[in-house]
This record gives structure tokens, C-alpha cells and sequence, in this order.
């Protein structure tokens, strides 16, 4: 019969060379999305050390699946200004561990920061992520993160039932189920609601509008809840943006004006209202930034975020200049115990109460400019300015629009917060934007 004459042929054929390497690209192909949404698990509800499990697993992945795409071990194309300048700033944090004194501290903080090695690789060095992979992750993460606020909001329940207390709905105790931390998990939101926005613009891998629209309306209110003063207000920029310059979240200009009106509403009632967000702005309205010329303070002495931001300024200056740092930096071992150090002698409020049993004492610089000149000198600084520079030009040359929104968010945030202190902060800042620029290379020719 026909087909008993065309089996051995087919049999032949997929023994071929070339069909097994297809059919080890698409098992890869597979795995890679796998190992994306186990990272994403991992990483919104905060089991640290599956993030780094999965991590070596994607950067093993990437480099196999390069090696067989192309036979060679090395990729000269995946090196770029941000890569550059993340692996030089890495290298000048292992160089300081030859002058560090807290080595323990210091050996914690070098792997921790493996991650701004391991990640690029996972994500570029071999075409695993394309368009559509990248929207099959990020509609997982959507619903990762939804069962995630769900939980917290759950959570908060639960606790203000207990102790009748409804600031366990705001800020730092919200997300005290993962990773205690208001502001990163607002930038793990708003990659979420970009997602969303664009979606609502296209409908590229998620048809139902309605259910967009549901999830644009709960996350924007979650985000508000967790009461980060500068998402908040890059997301209300956004959001502004897209319904007055653009037609893509409403086409007529009557409606338009009306979206604007209910836009600037909402925010006029949020900053009016009495909730935590509200009290934050109004803080730091009435905060008095001569305070911080001070030469000494006493230990009831409050600072608003603000001003210890700018106090910050002045104490690493100090510090260096003290310790003649200035090229290499006091290391990122002992950068904790120095500041620790400056606050103690600054007369600072260093804890000993039921509520805070440390005070200041574990707070770094909050702004990741500083940290990185505190750390690892001029040298450093210079490196991470480069990697910035990096962000700024992949954000250029990607037609992906909301890569560019969550550069300038990631950059602003480096002026507020040290997100590479943290494993948390290292994936917001190093693995998102890389991950928005791959998965979205053919955007263009996708729209």
C-alpha cells in the first residue's frame, strides 16, 4: 500500500539532523516559557530562592539553545551598552571584596548580584524569546500577579478583622505576605497595567476587552492602595498621555475630554481623601528642608522620605571625604556598617523601641547613584551611569512604547530608591526592561 511504501521514507526523515534540531528548539522553546512563568511565581510571591533556581536554569537554557542555533558556545551580538555596563559595574563589586572588612557581608551581596550577569544572559543571548512567547509569559503574569494582590488583599482582611486597624489595606503592609515592600511591588504592578494598556490598544494576545478593562480598573486600584508616590504619579502621566495625545484608548474627542475630566477627578479625590497616599504628599508639603543643615540631630528628630533622600547626599559626601574613597569606594561589604556609623554619630534615631528595634541604622543611601560612588568610587558610579545609558538607548530603539515608560519609571526610581541592594530590585531593573525590549523586536511588523 501506499503509505507502507512512504513509512520508511518519513522514518528517514525524521532521523534527518536538521528535524531533530527543530524539535529540540521546540521542546526549548517550551521549557523557556516554562522556566518564564516558574520566575514569575516565584518572584511576585517572593520565594527567593527559587528566583535564583530558576535563574541559573534560564541562563542554562539560553546558552544550550544559542549553542544549537548556531553551533558556538559564544555570541559577540548579545554584549551591549547595558550589558557592558552591568558586567563592569559587577566586576568593580567583586574587585571590592579584596578590600572589604565584613567579608561575610560582602560575599552575601556578590551573589546576590549574580543575578545582573545571569539574567541578561537568559534573556538575549539566543532567540528563545520572540513576540509571541513574550505574550503567552506576559499573560501568565497577569494572572499570576492577580492571584497574588487577591491573596494580599485577602491577607489585610483577615488582619484588620483581628486588630481593626485599616492601614493593614496601605503601603509596606499590604504586601507584608511577600516582599514587605510597597514601592517594588507598585513597579511590579505597573509592568502589569502596561501590559494591560497596550493590550486594550490591540488586543494582541488577549481578545476579551472586557476582562482587560476589569483588570485595568482593579490593578490601577491596587496601586493607588499601595500608595507609591512616584508610580502613582507616572502612572496618572501615562494614563493622561494616552487619552489626550493618543486614539488608542478613546478614539472620539468628546469622549476623550470626558476620560480626562473623570482622570483628573479621580486623582483630586485621592489627594483629598484621608488615606495614606493623601498623608504622604501632605508630610512632605509641610516638611522643612532646612532641617537636614543641621550639624546635629536629636533621636526624635522625624525625616520625611524627601528629605532623608537629600540628607543622604550630604552624609556619603562626608563619607568619602572622610575616608578618601572617592575611587574606589568604601565596598558594598561595608557600606551598610558605615552608614550605620554616620547615623549612630549623627545623633540618629537608632531604634530600641518595641515598634522599631533598629531606627535608621539598616537604611541605605536611597539612590542607587549614591550607593554606587559609596560603594565602589568614581569608577562604579561611572559603570552604572553607563548601564543608564544603556536602558536609555534600548528604550530608543524599541517601537515597544511602554519600554520607554518603564525606563524613565526604573530611572527615577534609582533617584528614590538602591534597587541593585536588593534581589528583588535587580530583576525589576535588569531582567523587565530586557525582557520588554526581546519579546517585542518584531512589534512593528506584529501592529
Amino acid at each position: 500500500m501506499f503509505w507502507k511504501r512512504k513509512l520508511p521514507r518519513i522514518a528517514v526523515y525524521l532521523r534527518h539532523p536538521c528535524m531533530k534540531r527543530i524539535q529540540d528548539s521546540k521542546i526549548q522553546h517550551r521549557l523557556n516559557d516554562l522556566l518564564v512563568i516558574l520566575f514569575f511565581v516565584s518572584f511576585i510571591f517572593s520565594i527567593r530562592y527559587l528566583v535564583g533556581l530558576i535563574t541559573v536554569l534560564m541562563t542554562a537554557n539560553a546558552l544550550l539553545a544559542y549553542k544549537l542555533e548556531s553551533g558556538k558556545w559564544w555570541n559577540p551580538g548579545f554584549f551591549s551598552l547595558f550589558t557592558i555596563g552591568l558586567f563592569l559595574y559587577f566586576a568593580m563589586q567583586a574587585i571590592a571584596l579584596l578590600y572589604t572588612v565584613n567579608l561575610r557581608e560582602g560575599f552575601a551581596i556578590f551573589k546576590a548580584n549574580l543575578g545582573m550577569i545571569a539574567l541578561p544572559v537568559g534573556v538575549l543571548y539566543s532567540g528563545l524569546l520572540n513576540r509571541q512567547s513574550f505574550g503567552r509569559c506576559m499573560k501568565g503574569y497577569i494572572y499570576i500577579l492577580f492571584a497574588a494582590t487577591v491573596l494580599a488583599l485577602v491577607s489585610a482582611s483577615v488582619s484588620f478583622f483581628q486588630h481593626r486597624d485599616p492601614t493593614v489595606f496601605f503601603y509596606h503592609p499590604l504586601v507584608r505576605l511577600y516582599s514587605d515592600h510597597a514601592i517594588q511591588f507598585s513597579v511590579i504592578v505597573f509592568i502589569g497595567l502596561l501590559f494591560l494598556m497596550e493590550e486594550y490598544s490591540g488586543r494582541f494576545f488577549m481578545k476579551s476587552r472586557t476582562r482587560i478593562i476589569a483588570l485595568i480598573i482593579y490593578f490601577s486600584f491596587f496601586l493607588f492602595l499601595l500608595s507609591s508616590k512616584l508610580v502613582i504619579i507616572i502612572y496618572f502621566l501615562y494614563v493622561l498621555y494616552k487619552i489626550v495625545f493618543t486614539k488608542t484608548v478613546i478614539r472620539r474627542k468628546v469622549y476623550r475630554f470626558a476620560g480626562l475630566f473623570i482622570l483628573v477627578a479621580l486623582m483630586a479625590v485621592a489627594f483629598i481623601m484621608n488615606t495614606p497616599f493623601s498623608k504622604r504628599i501632605e508630610n512632605e508639603a509641610d516638611a522643612p528642608i532646612s532641617m537636614i543643615r543641621k550639624q546635629q540631630f536629636n533621636p526624635g528628630d522625624y525625616f520625611t522620605g524627601v528629605q532623608f533622600r537629600i540628607l543622604s547626599w550630604r552624609f556619603v559626601y562626608e563619607i568619602l571625604k572622610e575616608k578618601h574613597a572617592w575611587i574606589l569606594g568604601v565596598s558594598p561589604g561595608d557600606s551598610q556598617d558605615v552608614l550605620a556609623e554616620k547615623y549612630t554619630r549623627e545623633n540618629m534615631f537608632t531604634g530600641g523601641t518595641p515598634g522599631n528595634k533598629t531606627g535608621y541604622l539598616g537604611y541605605h543611601s536611597h539612590n542607587q547613584f549614591l550607593q554606587a560612588i559609596l560603594e565602589t568610587g568614581i569608577f562604579g558610579l561611572a559603570f552604572f551611569a553607563m548601564a543608564c545609558l544603556g536602558l536609555i538607548r534600548m528604550a530608543g530603539k524599541s517601537a515597544y512604547g511602554p519600554l520607554s515608560v518603564l525606563v524613565f519609571l526604573l530611572l527615577c526610581n534609582c533617584f528614590t530608591d538602591a534597587p541593585l541592594k536588593t534581589q528583588y530590585g535587580i530583576v525589576l531593573f535588569v531582567f523587565f526592561p530586557l525582557f520588554l525590549y526581546k519579546g517585542n523586536e518584531k512589534y512593528e511588523q506584529s501592529v
